[in-house]
């Protein structure tokens, strides 16, 4: 019976040796795949961050274009209303410095 017994000890040793060693395999592999789901979730992370700050970069160019150009626009026109408004205003104060000139030192036709 010792001898049975003796046998029966070493296989049930065995096999737990067996299992011990199938579970660390098991837990390295589980680690690994745990691993490899961190930095693809990561690496998703990181690309999905890349993507939302470059669409609200763009909408913020396309945006800041818009207003520069409103603002172009309405300062041309601005400009515009003012060279209209001011224009013969200009010829006139020019015409009249001209003549106060004339009057105070001469003309040079003369």
């Amino acid at each position: 019976m010792a001898a049975n017994l003796a046998e029966e000890i070493k296989e049930v040793e065995a096999r737990s040796k067996d299992i011990v060693k199938d579970a660390k395999n098991g837990a390295a592999q589980m680690i690994n795949e745990a691993q490899n789901e961190v930095e693809r979730r990561t690496k998703e992370a990181k690309q999905k961050a890349f993507r939302l700050f470059k669409e609200n970069t763009a909408s913020v160019e396309r945006e800041a274009e818009e207003k520069a150009k409103q603002s172009v626009e309405a300062g041309q026109k601005k400009s515009e209303q003012l060279a209209k408004q001011y224009g013969q205003k200009v010829n006139s104060a020019a015409q009249w410095i001209s003549e106060e000139v004339i009057s105070r030192y001469g003309s040079s036709e003369n």
